[in-house]
């Protein structure tokens, strides 16, 4: 039987993901609306911090799902 320190440490965490989910949407969308308006070619420095941060976040990302969630095996 689960305790409730299990129930809200589950929350907290789903909680952190919809959160941190929700920021990098957002920072996606920014890149996405800077480089259609041509922001990026007036501001290089602007340009590669953001790139390198989504770049480096969604490295990250990956990494983690392969090593921390398997999918079920395909029998067939």
């Amino acid at each position: 039987m689960k305790t409730m320190k299990q129930h809200l440490s589950l929350i907290f965490f789903l909680g952190s993901t919809l959160v941190c989910f929700a920021g990098y949407c957002w920072a996606l969308i920014d890149w996405t609306q800077d480089y259609r308006t041509g922001v990026y070619r007036n501001d290089h420095w602007e340009a590669f911090y953001e790139t390198l941060a989504l770049l480096i976040y969604t490295t990250l990302a990956i990494r983690f799902m392969i090593k921390h969630l398997t999918l079920p095996k395909n029998d067939t």
